[in-house]
Order: C-alpha cells, then sequence, then structure tokens
C-alpha cells in the first residue's frame, strides 16, 4: 500500500490537514489498515517538496492544510493506469516449504495443518467483515476486495490440501 497515493487521493477529494488524512484514510480502507502519523507527515513534507502537493490558504484553522497540485493530479493519474505486478513465487509459506524440504524437516503435515487453520481463521474473519459492512454503492469496492481475498485463500486451501496427500 502507497501511502503517498492514499495521500494524493484523499487530496482530491478536499484539502486537507494531517490529522484529517489519517483519519479519512482509516475510514476508506475500512479501520484494517492503521496509518501512523509521523508516515503521513514524512510523506506530505516529500510530496510538497515534489510539488505534488501544495499548502492551502485557509485562515479559518491554525492547522496547515494541503491540497494537490496539477502535478500531483497527474502522478496519481498515471499510478492509477499502471497495472500490478504480483510475485510469481514469492509466497512465504511456500519458501518455508523450500526450506523445510532442504532440511529433511520431518513435520512437514504440522506445517501444511497450521496453515490451512489460519486461513480458515482469516476466511471466517473477512466474512464478518463482510457481513458488517452496508451493501451500498459506496461500500461496492470493498466487498469486491473481500470476495476476491476469499477467493485467494480458498486456492490456498486447495493447493495445501493436494500437496499434503502428496506427502
Amino acid at each position: 500500500m502507497s501511502v503517498k497515493y492514499a495521500i494524493l487521493t484523499l487530496l482530491s477529494e478536499a484539502p486537507r490537514h494531517r490529522y484529517d488524512l489519517k483519519v479519512s484514510f482509516e475510514r476508506m480502507v475500512y479501520h484494517q489498515w492503521e496509518l501512523n502519523a509521523g508516515q503521513i507527515y514524512t510523506t506530505i513534507d516529500r510530496l510538497v517538496r515534489d510539488g505534488l502537493v501544495e499548502e492551502a490558504r485557509d485562515g479559518s484553522s491554525e492547522l496547515k492544510v494541503y491540497k494537490i497540485s496539477d502535478k500531483g493530479k497527474e502522478d496519481l493519474s498515471a499510478w492509477l493506469l499502471q497495472p500490478v505486478e504480483k510475485t510469481l513465487l514469492k509466497d512465504e509459506f511456500f519458501f518455508k516449504l523450500l526450506c523445510a524440504k532442504k532440511l529433511r524437516f520431518d513435520s512437514l503435515r504440522d506445517m501444511i495443518k497450521s496453515q490451512q487453520e489460519l486461513i480458515i481463521q482469516t476466511i471466517f474473519q473477512l466474512q464478518r467483515l463482510r457481513r458488517s459492512i452496508d451493501p451500498t454503492g459506496d461500500n461496492e469496492y470493498i466487498l469486491y476486495l473481500i470476495e476476491g481475498k476469499i477467493l485467494h485463500l480458498e486456492a490456498d486451501m486447495k493447493w495445501l490440501t493436494m500437496f499434503s496427500h502428496s506427502l
């Protein structure tokens, strides 16, 4: 997740001060990712330095308010159009399996069982989250994200089952 583009997105909606960026970000991601205030401060400073964000004139508040610049809008649009690369075989559990094989580790079944249990817990957690979200138009994308993650986890379960049968 890119803090830079999260900030640019939020500033595209409206000028905001730093704390408002934190609160708005956490609301945008349904409180599933916490954003450190220090990350916001350093990222805003860098965005201002790079000309992607500028201070907005707001006489009604003592807080610094920021807005996205034209250069920031162009950068955000370019980023949105870039496809996201998926790592091919960089999966931590797969790497653990490779290490276990190399060591002739005798608890592969336990590794797989623990991983399957974690996946089941995660699926249940995502299902609870899905039920807690109002299925209105504003929430459509997060619901698709949750469904996509559940599908990926179900595929992982199938792969682990196939792998365990080969042991």
